[in-house]
């Protein structure tokens, strides 16, 4: 399991490459990017974790 640390470090480096590609035009659009990113690393650390294990309904 990654610590905080890691998973910040993991969000800040996502931001600068999106930053690179498409530059936010606004505060608000910055602050949505952010959002998405955290989403994205939250769904890669769940993925992660149960990786190899077989979801049940």
């Amino acid at each position: 399991m990654r610590t905080e640390e890691e998973i910040r470090e993991r969000i800040a480096a996502l931001e600068a490459e999106y930053d690179r590609h498409d530059p936010p035009a606004s505060q608000l659009e910055e602050e949505a990017e952010v959002a998405l990113l955290r989403a994205i690393e939250e769904l890669e650390w769940v993925l992660e974790e149960f990786d190899g294990e077989e979801f049940t309904e």
